[in-house]
């Protein structure tokens, strides 16, 4: 199964319009979450038939800011377990009957709210259901180690802090990436004000591992967004976005700890 997750920065106009098909065409995704789509419920639903995947969970934008949505095609079998603001979670049920679970994130950017974010990942992990597979993807908006960012003032050790904490007391670990390092970019002409970082990734429990230990991350190229997309594989091994580095956190005693993964 091919999952993609995009911060897509706005589905209002052309070039993001095109930048998702795009997207849709290369990738041929059967699940695709979205974040950032600053449009209505309603507004989104015509992209369900732009990308084939009929199916659809939205969560209207606030104004012209945030709008979140989950998309998968016909045949894969989803069912919505809850949404909000910052998230949509589902379980998602293979052929052969297994169930797994599948949340997309869209985390507070605003530093005074990022606590809301981590109180939601909490929140979910409390909800889990034990020795379930569970994968939590999507732009959270914070970085877990320094090496993750480039550029701007350094990120206070308590931000990231609060993040691994959040995943740890979830159960769930950072799976690793192969392609560019960074995520987002600000896309600033000027050097000094250039910043780059790893705002968004795939985690998964160790049961989500042990059923899909075959599975890929890439971070794809950039289409019109200033956010890669991330597109996850749940089998095989041919990695697509070549050339660029892979990394990951492990967890271990409880907790996640940075770990180096052979290129």
């Amino acid at each position: 199964m091919k999952i993609v997750g995009w911060n897509c920065r706005g589905l209002g106009n052309g070039p993001a319009v095109q930048g998702l098909l795009d997207v849709g065409r290369m990738e041929d995704p059967d699940i695709v979450f979205l974040s950032e789509t600053k449009l209505s419920e309603k507004e989104v639903e015509r992209f369900k038939w732009k990308l084939g995947l009929c199916n659809m969970v939205a969560r209207n934008s606030e104004g012209r800011s945030r709008g979140i949505a989950l998309f998968w095609r016909r045949g894969v079998s989803v069912n919505l377990r809850s949404y909000g603001r910052r998230h949509i979670d589902v379980d998602v049920t293979e052929d052969d009957g297994s169930v797994w679970r599948l949340t997309g994130m869209y985390g507070e950017s605003e530093a005074e709210r990022k606590v809301e974010t981590w109180r939601t990942i909490r929140l979910l992990g409390q909800q889990h259901k034990a020795g379930r597979p569970w994968m939590c993807f999507g732009d959270f908006n914070e970085i877990l180690v320094d090496d993750e960012k480039i550029g701007g003032g350094r990120r206070p050790q308590a931000c990231m802090d609060r993040f691994r904490e959040a995943l740890v007391h979830a159960g769930l670990c950072d799976i690793g990436y192969t392609g560019d390092r960074f995520t987002w970019r600000n896309h600033n002409r000027e050097l000094h004000s250039y910043i780059c970082e790893r705002l968004d990734r795939a985690t998964a429990n160790v049961d989500w591992r042990a059923k899909f230990p075959g599975f890929s991350v890439v971070h794809e190229r950039p289409r019109h967004s200033d956010h890669r997309p991330l597109v996850i594989n749940t089998v095989g091994d041919v990695v697509k976005g070549g050339g660029g580095e892979t990394g990951g956190l492990d967890l271990k005693h409880g907790g996640c700890r940075r770990m180096d993964v052979p290129r």
